[in-house]
């Protein structure tokens, strides 16, 4: 093992916004990934999360002092979603300031999508951005400072001065991987219990027109869809089972295997006995049916399952490339609170084609999966993000592009959360006879409407085995009008 580790962070949204309009607190599961990846190549690896430090009572010299207290080998910065920012570069930057020589590059997400951009921009506190799955360019990196105290000089994945991007090479099999361990990064997660588990890398073979998950997955390095088996899943959640995590999310695109990756995943948990407490899946509303649900609520204490529905109106589905069937939403809602699995529903605004008739659409929709038992949790402005189909043809969708560059993307590090719902700074686009402050006010409306209606799903549970936390999404959306 070497003596100086290497360093991974998470970056603040914003040193300046204690609230920000996105969740923070999160733990990147990059980040996690590719220090379970170095330690297994011989690598001493180190973690900071810098927001949950600064939540902690630290300062941000505290937090910039455990990063290069033991003059790591290399710093590595997670930027894995748009308001990190700000507080990837000024991060990036401190560092910079106390230890001019330290190297440091920033990876994840929303780094590949202005890999370019950031490099070119930020030569003064950044030596390197990596595009799309790290691990095989980290390690190169890693054993290229070991071995000469350089940067290597042509690495795909790695973006430097001027270079283009190109794609990475990527660890196959894909179930080679090393299982990943929270305890890399400190200070522990808020909800110490809670861990999400990786089981898909590669595009999504669904092509919705404001997605950026096909895009990254290209980015990434896989045109395809890959899946870890389920008995690599079941690893990876036995292993966090002995850390004291207990509860589970699968938030990628896990759903695209249908029932029968469903299935494969509950039947291999309960072979093994390695049952969680509580198990949660984001999902398309088609994604599972009675089968693959019950499958769910047999391999674990609590299921839920979290639908992206986004609108209701078929127009506006058919317009952005996404299959809509009102009535199959409402069943297969109904499936899953009888297979006593908790229905979650998410919704969007700001969606090309959308107009007031549109939302009355959607209004209908989410009151009729309520009163199949949809607990609907949010309302969000649609994101537009580089790259995606909106983005690439806005006047074939529409839509005009109020975001272009990173720093435009940048202003979801400056804005707090109440700012986000009151404003429209976070708008990203303006759609035909829908200016930006009028999407924000569609948000504002639906919200409006569910907290309105709540007492729909209320009736639904209060003589049902299942008893969803219905009280903190009323108490969010409430709260969300002050």
């Amino acid at each position: 093992m070497l003596g100086s580790p290497v360093t991974f962070v998470q970056p603040p949204a914003s040193y300046k916004h204690q609230n920000p309009c996105l969740d923070d607190k999160q733990f990147g599961l990059g980040i996690l990934a590719n220090a379970a990846w170095l330690e297994n190549n011989g690598f001493n690896t180190s973690g900071v999360h810098i927001p949950l430090t600064l939540h902690h009572g630290f300062s941000p010299d505290d937090a910039i002092n455990l990063i290069i207290g033991s003059r790591p080998l290399l710093v590595a910065i997670g930027l894995n979603w748009v308001h990190f920012s700000e507080g990837a570069i000024e991060t990036a930057r401190r560092i910079k300031e106390r230890q001019s020589d330290c190297t440091i590059i920033i990876g994840g997400q929303h780094a590949s999508l202005f890999a370019e951009e950031i490099a070119n921009h930020y030569q003064d506190c950044v030596d390197g951005v990596i595009i799309g799955e790290a691990e095989i360019p980290l390690l190169e990196i890693c054993r290229s400072l070991r071995d000469s105290g350089k940067l290597p000089s042509n690495l795909n994945g790695l973006v430097r001065n001027n270079a283009q991007a190109t794609p990475p090479q990527v660890v196959e099999p894909i179930d080679s991987l090393p299982v990943y361990h929270y305890s890399h990064l400190r200070p522990r997660p808020l909800q110490p219990d809670v861990a999400a588990v990786s089981t898909t890398r590669g595009a999504c073979p669904f092509n919705c027109s404001w997605c950026i998950e096909p895009v990254i997955g290209r980015l990434q390095g896989r045109n395809k869809l890959q899946f870890h088996s389920a008995s690599r899943i079941t690893d990876q959640i036995a292993v966090l089972l002995t850390e004291g995590i207990n509860r589970f999310t699968i938030q990628d695109n896990f759903f695209i295997g249908g029932d029968k990756k469903l299935i494969e995943l509950a039947e291999t948990l309960i072979k093994r006995e390695v049952r969680p407490a509580h198990l949660n899946i984001f999902a398309h509303p088609e994604s599972y049916q009675g089968e693959g649900l019950e499958a769910l609520a047999s391999c674990c204490d609590r299921a839920s399952i979290d639908y992206g529905v986004e609108t209701g109106s078929k127009k506006v589905a058919a317009l952005n490339n996404r299959r809509l069937e009102p009535d199959d939403v409402v069943e297969r809602i109904g499936a899953a609170s009888s297979s006593s699995v908790e229905p979650y529903t998410w919704w969007m605004v700001g969606l090309p084609g959308e107009d007031d008739e549109a939302l009355s659409e959607t209004e209908t929709l989410i009151k009729r999966t309520m009163q199949a038992g949809g607990v609907p949790r949010w309302v969000s402005p649609m994101i537009l993000f580089p790259k995606t189909p909106i983005h690439m043809k806005p006047e074939q969708f529409g839509v005009k592009p109020e975001f272009q560059r990173f720093s435009d993307y940048a202003v979801f590090s400056k804005t707090t959360l109440a700012e986000a719902l009151l404003f429209s700074d976070t708008v990203t686009h303006k759609i035909d006879r829908s200016s930006r402050k009028d999407i924000t006010s569609a948000s504002s409306r639906l919200r409006r409407f569910i907290v309105d209606n709540l007492e729909i799903t209320e009736a639904f549970y209060a003589d049902h085995s299942l008893n969803p936390d219905i009280g903190s999404v009323k108490q969010r959306i409430t709260q969300s009008f002050f």
